[in-house]
């Protein structure tokens, strides 16, 4: 964050791991540890509410405000230009209080029943009790939350995370995954990683919502958008449940987890790739159901189609308030 406010294109123009970046990952890093230790030293609650203020104020000063403008438009595109931005804002208002309630991940799920509440896992657990699962998750809600749903069913789970570029960073974010009651397994290594934790019979956890570089063009609020496909061949080719679940905020830090039905793949589809496509598709589609009832809860901070014309309004890919 600091980088993109502090020093806007700068930063990204110093992206090569010499002198200048280092100065800047300092920066960055000193920034974030000043904020952690804020956020830390309150209760949740109130750490959680100064979050929210810090992102409605900041975040549409961010240069990736403009993606968060951009994506809303496209999935919402005959709502005003008002209410997309209200939306927007909104949205960095929960990225905030998502930031701040990292250093109480521990406390969050140490507390499920009395801050979060799981709903929707009748008989999962009979169904898992002899085969690991794929369970997936998208930006909402505080989606740190999501793998405490199966985990609070004795599922034991590996999820998948991104290593930040800033080791000052990573070190903040490596310390409260540690307090965390499930694994993690870093995305460099999640083509063969993935399969040696299923093989073992740990579930494992993904977001596959965001821009994938690589991936295949698979619709997404009606247009097509780079998504990995690879978690649903691997859920077709080894016969594995593909479970969704999403982490709704009800209010301040309270959630709900909500686990679904595994999506089955279509058995009149006899080509395992195209059987994974439309299994991706699927997901996709529930993914489009759930930002449609909490859009002001999604974070897509990144440009998530390919550059095409699209209906959203004119200036929303340019302009910030």
């Amino acid at each position: 964050m600091a980088r993109h406010f502090l020093f806007g294109r700068l930063g990204e123009r110093i992206a090569d791991g010499g002198t200048l970046e280092r100065a800047l990952w300092a920066v960055e890093g000193g920034l974030a540890s000043g904020l952690w230790r804020l956020f830390g030293s309150l209760p949740v609650e109130r750490a959680s509410a100064l979050g929210a203020a810090l992102g409605r104020a900041f975040g549409p000063r961010l240069k990736k405000h403009r993606h968060v403008l951009a994506n809303l438009g496209i999935a919402f595109p005959d709502r005003p230009e008002r209410e997309l931005r209200s939306l927007a804002i909104e949205s960095w208002a929960n990225a905030g209080r998502m930031i701040a309630e990292l250093p109480h991940l521990a406390e969050l799920v140490a507390n499920t029943g009395e801050r979060l509440r799981i709903v929707g896992s009748e008989g999962l657990h009979d169904r898992l009790a002899r085969r690991p699962a794929i369970f997936l998750t998208a930006h909402l809600g505080n989606w740190n939350l999501a793998p405490i749903g199966p985990v609070h069913l004795g599922i034991p789970m590996t999820v998948i995370y991104r290593k930040q570029t800033n080791p000052r960073l990573e070190r903040l974010f490596e310390r409260a995954r540690r307090e965390l009651p499930w694994r993690h397994l870093e995305v460099e290594d999640a083509a063969r990683g993935m399969m040696r934790e299923l093989e073992a019979g740990r579930s494992v956890g993904l977001l596959p919502d965001q821009r994938f570089e690589g991936g295949e063009l698979v619709p997404f609020f009606g247009r097509p958008a780079p998504t990995p496909v690879g978690p649903a061949r691997i859920a077709v080719k080894l016969g594995l449940p593909f479970v969704p679940g999403r982490v709704i905020r009800e209010s301040g830090c309270r959630f709900r987890i909500e686990i679904h039905p595994p999506l089955e793949p279509d058995p009149a589809i006899r080509d395992p790739r195209a059987r994974a496509f439309a299994l991706t598709l699927e997901l996709n589609r529930l993914f489009e159901r759930w930002i449609r009832e909490r859009p002001e809860q999604w974070l897509c901070a990144k440009r998530r189609w390919p550059r095409e014309p699209h209906r959203a309004p004119a200036d929303l890919a340019e302009a910030s308030p």
